[in-house]
């Protein structure tokens, strides 16, 4: 399921004026509610907040969207129905929810990894940058990744075959030695 993300006034003021001054707005906490609703431009908050994390992870794509992810942990137990993006400053930038609709689930005393991709395109540009928290649980595979990982697999696989070839003349070596 795909769901847009609302930015909020105060966020996208925030955004302008960081760009205006030189500097970029920094996205640093993600938050969970429980509470499923469809989102305003006016918001200040989350309906019904439960817990707020440090982003775990992000990506930027490179056009007008970033993918981040965050990681909730603890004993609290919830749907989770709401995820607000918030600004270093405590400003709430934007909001994902939509009525009737659980996005996830936190059980209690488990961890729940949230991924999300964010549309930039309402936002100045170059008018953001992402705080990664302490935990980079590492996710989010980029293309270099992907092409070393497949690499990897390749090299492993001749690797087998050859120590099966070697296998194979070891053995016809030793039948060779019995007669």
């Amino acid at each position: 399921m795909t769901l847009a993300v609302t930015i909020t006034e105060q966020g996208l003021a925030e955004c302008i004026s960081a760009k205006a001054s030189g500097i970029q707005a920094w996205i640093k906490w993600i938050s969970a509610g429980d509470r499923a609703y469809t989102p305003s431009s006016k918001q200040t908050k989350l309906q019904n907040e439960q817990q707020r994390v440090e982003i775990s992870e992000y990506k930027d794509t490179g056009t007008t969207s970033l993918q981040c992810t965050a990681k909730f942990s603890g004993d609290d137990e919830y749907a989770i129905c709401e995820i607000g993006i918030w600004l270093s400053t405590g400003t709430l930038l934007g909001v994902i929810s939509a009525p009737d609709t659980t996005l996830n689930y936190k059980a209690a005393k488990a961890h729940v990894v949230i991924p999300f991709t964010m549309d930039l395109a309402a936002l100045p540009t170059d008018s953001i940058e992402v705080v990664v928290g302490v935990e980079n649980i590492n996710i989010i595979i980029d293309t270099e990744m992907m092409k070393d990982a497949v690499a990897f697999v390749r090299s492993q696989a001749v690797q087998t075959g050859q120590s099966h070839m070697l296998m194979n003349q070891a053995e016809r070596l030793r039948q060779l030695e019995a007669n």
